[in-house]
């Protein structure tokens, strides 16, 4: 039963505190929001200058007396310190990269100081997860007056498709550890989460390699000896074959570059029906390792390559951001 209850207000306060949070993409601390209570510590040393106190009245010592207001002074600069470490600082987010599901993402969350006549130290960001108050990650992170720092805040991809962020959860016992101030930010943003990686992916099928090949070798001219072909505008000066050349140039023919090997520059397709008997998740993970495989040929061989899926097809292309459009595909490939 206790824990019914305390799960229940657990959640009522969850609901409250998100009312007064909504997601926005920068938010700057205010008393408004944030939150400040006694810490073990600073319970403990409220019952000390109680007592302290109680013995002074009992016994009438002015000393006493003294001691017991001066701790109790600074026991109230602490907590004023403490909540004006957070208030006022900015937090922002910064740019975040796709991963593929089953690795950590990094949050990058900046911290802003540049208004403030003050730095901010002692901050601890906790990524808080929707459904319970688990803390997954605890992060460090401090900033000096005038200027601004990230702190990358590790998160979870546990599955493809968009990733709405956590609310993040900044405290501080700075300086003396007797109060905890905290504050929540939801972030508006969003992160695509790619499919897994296959890491039992077969070799990328490879359809008609052979005759590209074929191709490139009968497009070489007879008399060209391997490794060399005619020299073509935007060659650099390294490339070209300077003795083969001079013999050519004075026999009145185009001088020739060096190509280290013939590299096959035919289509390279990437298809849903290469990956029949699988169920829909994995088989979206095969056809994102072939892509992957894909991208690292294209890297080697110059050779590109396109995705064809049912009713959407992406045209050969090589480069990060092909490859980032076919995993972005596969990753919001049957979501409503």
């Amino acid at each position: 039963m206790a824990v019914l209850l305390f799960t229940g207000w657990r959640r009522r306060w969850r609901a409250w505190s998100n009312a007064r949070s909504p997601r926005q993409d920068q938010l700057t601390l205010t008393q408004r929001t944030v939150y400040i209570l006694p810490s073990k510590g600073g319970l403990g040393y409220a019952l000390v200058v109680g007592v302290l106190l109680l013995a002074a009245i009992n016994e009438q010592l002015n000393l006493a007396y003294a001691l017991a207001f001066l701790l109790g002074g600074v026991g109230l600069s602490a907590m004023w310190l403490t909540h004006a470490n957070l208030r006022g600082l900015t937090l922002s987010l910064g740019t975040i990269a796709s991963v593929h599901a089953g690795q950590s993402l990094s949050m990058p969350v900046r911290l802003d100081a540049t208004k403030l006549s003050r730095g901010r130290f002692g901050l601890v960001l906790r990524a808080n997860t929707e459904d319970d108050d688990t803390l997954p990650s605890e992060v460090p992170g401090e900033v000096m007056h005038g200027h601004q720092s990230t702190v990358l805040v590790p998160l979870a991809a546990s599955q493809r498709g968009w990733l709405e962020l956590p609310r993040l959860r900044i405290d501080t016992t700075y300086p003396l550890g007797l109060f905890r101030a905290w504050a929540y930010w939801r972030a508006r943003q969003r992160v695509l989460v790619w499919p897994a990686l296959d890491p039992h992916a077969p070799p990328l099928p490879d359809s008609g390699a052979d005759g590209g090949v074929r191709a490139a070798v009968a497009a070489r001219p007879i008399d060209m000896p391997d490794g060399l072909r005619p020299w073509r505008r935007g060659d650099t000066l390294r490339s070209v074959a300077w003795k083969k050349s001079a013999t050519r140039l004075a026999s009145g023919l185009a001088p020739v570059s060096r190509e280290a090997s013939m590299r096959p520059h035919q289509e390279c397709w990437v298809e849903w029906d290469q990956a029949q008997g699988l169920p829909l998740e994995a088989r979206l993970s095969r056809l994102a390792a072939w892509l992957v495989m894909a991208e690292q040929r294209a890297l080697d061989l110059g050779q590109p390559y396109g995705l064809r899926l049912p009713n959407q097809t992406l045209e050969p292309a090589q480069g990060p951001q092909h490859l980032q459009q076919c995993l972005d595909i596969l990753a919001t490939w049957g979501a409503t």
